[in-house]
C-alpha cells in the first residue's frame, strides 16, 4: 500500500516565505509577495519537441534545451521557469500547453529600489540570504519551506496538486511558516537624503566611492549606512561586486586629521596634556632619524594652544602628544577606542582594520599614527569613537536590527549592553569643547548647520600604495562630529573616496554633513538657537583648504582670565611699513597667553622652557613683518607682583611634549 501511494504522489519543495525587512517606522525594505512560476510532467507530454518550440519564446529559453528537459520521462517534475512576470505567466496560461502547468510561489521583493540596499542585502534563487541582513539574519528570517503534492492515476497521469505531503501528513501542517520579521534602526528618509547628497557630491568630484554613518551615541543605533556607487537588489546579478560593498564596514582607510581627535583625547585622559596646554609646533617640522614630517600646505606653526593644533590640523603638534604618551599608553589608549577590532555590529563582513603591536612599530609609526597615517580603520569604527566623546566616555555597541517579530510570539526588542568607558565625562566635555571651535572657524566651516553648535573634525589622508609610499594625487576627504555639541542626539561620518578637483575633507565631506545634520535635527524637532543668540566664531585658527597661514581672527576672551581681557593698543599705521606690526611687551605673561597674543598679530612663535615669559627676541616695540618669528623663554619663577602660577591651571609644565 506505502510503495502503491509513492509511486501516485511526488512532493515538491516550495521557496520559503521570508519574513520582511521594515526600516525603524515600520517603511518595507524587504518583502515577500506571491509569484507564478512555470513546471512541466514530462510524462504528460506527447511532443515533447512540439511544445518546446512553442514555450521556447515564452520564457526566453533555448528550445533545444527545453526539448532534452521535456523529453526525460524518468522525471516526474521539471522546473521550466521560476518566479516569472504576470505577462509571461498569462502567456503561457493562454496557450495550454500540455503538461506545462503554473504553481504560485514566493518571490523576495525590495519595494526601495536600491535604498540601503548594501545593508538590507539580497537573495538567491533558492530564497536563500546571499549578502548584507538577508544573509546574516537568514536563519531567523528564512522561515520554513511550503510543500506541494502532485498526484497520479494509476496510468502515472498527474491529475492534480494540492497542499501537503506524503505519509499522511495533512495539507495544513505543510504549508510553511514564514519566516521572523526584522525592523531595523534605519531611517528610511534620512538614508534616501545621505545616498542622494553622496551621489551629487560623488558625481561633482568624479569620486570613484563615497560613504556615510549617522549614529545614535547614546545607543549605537544606526540611523543611515549610505555609500555608492549603489546597486539594486532586485536585479543584483547585474551588479558587479564593487557596487555590492557595504563600504562603512568592509573599506578600511587610513583616517588621516580625523584621527587627531582621538590622539587628543588619549594625552588628556592620560594626563599627559590638559585642554588648554601649549603645544610646540616646531616651526612646521619635525625630523625623526632621516625623515622630517611637514605641515599641511607647509606651514611655519610655533607654540600653540592644543585648539588651535585641532583647528589648525596640526601634524606636527598632533605628532609632539602622541610623542609624548608614549608608545604603550598610546597603544592602549587606542585599543580601548575599538580600533584594531571589529565593532560588534549585527552585519557581516566587517573589516577590522589595522593597528600593529608596537612591536611592529618603527620610530615613525608612533609620531605618524598619532595623525593618522600607519593606521587602518573603517568608517563606523571612526564613528563609534567620536560616539564615545558625544555621549560622555562610553564607547557603544553600533546595531541595525531593533525588533525580531516571529510568527505566534510577541516582538523581541533589541539594544546591545552599553559599552566599556574609555574616558572620562570631564575628558568628553572638554573635547567637545575643543572640537566647536574647528566648526566655528577652523577646517570644518562648512559643516556648520545654522542654529546650532557642531563640534567635529576634517581629514585629508593621502592614500597608501603598497610598496610605494604615498601618492601625490588619491586622497580620502572625510569628516566626522556630532551636534548639537553640548547635548549630542547624533554622531555622522561622512567620507569621499578619491575625490578629484577638490580634494580636501572640508570641501567634499563636511557640506554633506551639514545637509544631514539640518534635516537630523529637524526629525528629532530639536530647538535651535534664534539668530540673535547664535555667537560669532572667535578663534584663531587657519583654513587649510586654502592653504595653511596664521590666522587673524578677533582672541578667544573666554578662554584667557577675566583680569587679563585688555584691548590690544592701536597700532600707528604712520610709524609701520606695509604688513608689519608690533611687537608686544609680553614680560611676565603666561606662555598660552603670550602665545595668542603674537598669534592674533600674526608673528609665529618659538618657545624655550615652560611658565612665563623672562624674555623675548626681538625686543618689545620692535616693528615685524607678519610671519615672523619671535622667540619667547619662559620659566616657571614668575616676576614678583605678577599672577601666581597657582591661577593658571593651564600653563603647567608638558615636558612630556618634548620629543
Amino acid at each position: 500500500m506505502r510503495r502503491a501511494k509513492k509511486q501516485q504522489e511526488r512532493t515538491v519543495e516550495l521557496a520559503p516565505r521570508r519574513g520582511a525587512i521594515v526600516d525603524r517606522d515600520g517603511r518595507p525594505l524587504a518583502v515577500t509577495t506571491a509569484v507564478e512560476s512555470v513546471f512541466a510532467i514530462p510524462s504528460d507530454i506527447d511532443d515533447p519537441d512540439l511544445v518546446a518550440r512553442a514555450l521556447a519564446p515564452l520564457v526566453k529559453q533555448p528550445a533545444g534545451e527545453l526539448r532534452r528537459r521535456l523529453s526525460d520521462r524518468e522525471r516526474d517534475f521539471v522546473w521550466v521557469a521560476r518566479r516569472v512576470d504576470e505577462q509571461t505567466a498569462l502567456a503561457v496560461k493562454r496557450r495550454s500547453l500540455p503538461g506545462v502547468r503554473l504553481l504560485k510561489e514566493s518571490a523576495r521583493q525590495y519595494p526601495e529600489g536600491s535604498l540601503a540596499a548594501s545593508v538590507v542585502g539580497y537573495v538567491g534563487s533558492d530564497s536563500q540570504g546571499l549578502g548584507g541582513l538577508e544573509h546574516r539574519w537568514d536563519s531567523e528570517v528564512r522561515g520554513r519551506p511550503a510543500r506541494v503534492t502532485v498526484l497520479r492515476d494509476a496510468a502515472q497521469r498527474s491529475y492534480s496538486i494540492q497542499p501537503g505531503a506524503a505519509d499522511g501528513a495533512g495539507p495544513r501542517a505543510n504549508d510553511g511558516v514564514e519566516g521572523a520579521s526584522l525592523r531595523l534602526t534605519i531611517h528610511a528618509g534620512l538614508q534616501h537624503l545621505a545616498e542622494r547628497e553622496l551621489a551629487k557630491m560623488r558625481e561633482e568630484t568624479n569620486a570613484r566611492a563615497a560613504s556615510a554613518i549617522v549614529l545614535d551615541p547614546q545607543t549605537g543605533e544606526i540611523l543611515v549606512m549610505a555609500s555608492v556607487p549603489t546597486f539594486n537588489p532586485n536585479s543584483w546579478a547585474d551588479a558587479s561586486a564593487e557596487a555590492r560593498r557595504c563600504r562603512p564596514i568592509a573599506d578600511a582607510y587610513e583616517p588621516g586629521s580625523t584621527f587627531k581627535v582621538i590622539t587628543a583625547a588619549a594625552a588628556i585622559e592620560a594626563g599627559t596634556i590638559g585642554p588648554d596646554d601649549i603645544v610646540d609646533c616646531g616651526g612646521g617640522t619635525l625630523t625623526i632619524g632621516r625623515t622630517t614630517i611637514h605641515e599641511h600646505g607647509r606651514a611655519a606653526w610655533g607654540a600653540l594652544p592644543l585648539v588651535d593644533v585641532l583647528a589648525h590640523s596640526s601634524n606636527v603638534g598632533a605628532a609632539h602628544i602622541g610623542l609624548g604618551m608614549g608608545k604603550a599608553a598610546f597603544h592602549r589608549a587606542v585599543r580601548a577606542f575599538g580600533f584594531g577590532q571589529k565593532s560588534g555590529v549585527d552585519l557581516e563582513g566587517e573589516n577590522g582594520g589595522l593597528f600593529r603591536d608596537p612591536s611592529a612599530w618603527s620610530a615613525l609609526s608612533l609620531p605618524t599614527m598619532s595623525f593618522g597615517q600607519e593606521i587602518g580603520v573603517n568608517a563606523l569604527q571612526l564613528a563609534r569613537a567620536f560616539a564615545a566623546i558625544a555621549n560622555g566616555g562610553t564607547l557603544p555597541t553600533p546595531y541595525l536590527v531593533a525588533e525580531i517579530s516571529r510568527p505566534g510570539s510577541a516582538p523581541e526588542r533589541r539594544s546591545p549592553p552599553a559599552g566599556p568607558r574609555v574616558i572620562s565625562e570631564r575628558t568628553a566635555t572638554a573635547m567637545r569643547r575643543l572640537l566647536v571651535k574647528v566648526v566655528e572657524a577652523g577646517t570644518g566651516k562648512k559643516a556648520a548647520v545654522p542654529g546650532f553648535a557642531v563640534a567635529g573634525k576634517t581629514g585629508t589622508a593621502q592614500k597608501a600604495i603598497p610598496g610605494a609610499g604615498y601618492s601625490s594625487d588619491r586622497y580620502v576627504g572625510s569628516f566626522y562630529g556630532f551636534l548639537p555639541a553640548d547635548r549630542p542626539r547624533v554622531v555622522i561620518g561622512v567620507l569621499v573616496d578619491e575625490p578629484r578637483g577638490k580634494t580636501y575633507g572640508g570641501d567634499v565631506a563636511a557640506p554633506v554633513f551639514a545637509v544631514l545634520g539640518a534635516e537630523m535635527m529637524r526629525i528629532l524637532g530639536e530647538p535651535g538657537l534664534p539668530a540673535e543668540d547664535r555667537v560669532t566664531p572667535s578663534i584663531l585658527t587657519a583654513d587649510l583648504s586654502r592653504g595653511a597661514r596664521p590666522a587673524t581672527g578677533a582672541l578667544p576672551s573666554g578662554l584667557l582670565p577675566a583680569a587679563l581681557r585688555e584691548p590690544a593698543a592701536p597700532e600707528n599705521p604712520e610709524l609701520l611699513g606695509a604688513g608689519e606690526r608690533r611687537v608686544p611687551d609680553l614680560a611676565g605673561r603666561p606662555a598660552r597667553e603670550a602665545v595668542q597674543e603674537l598669534a592674533q598679530r600674526g608673528f609665529t612663535v618659538k618657545l624655550a622652557g615652560h611658565g612665563f615669559v623672562v624674555g623675548q627676541e626681538p625686543a618689545a616695540g620692535t616693528a615685524l613683518l607678519r610671519g615672523g618669528v619671535v622667540r619667547l623663554t619662559l620659566s616657571f619663577e614668575p616676576p614678583v607682583n605678577d599672577v601666581s602660577l597657582r591661577s593658571f591651571p593651564y600653563a603647567r609644565p608638558t615636558e612630556a611634549l618634548e620629543p
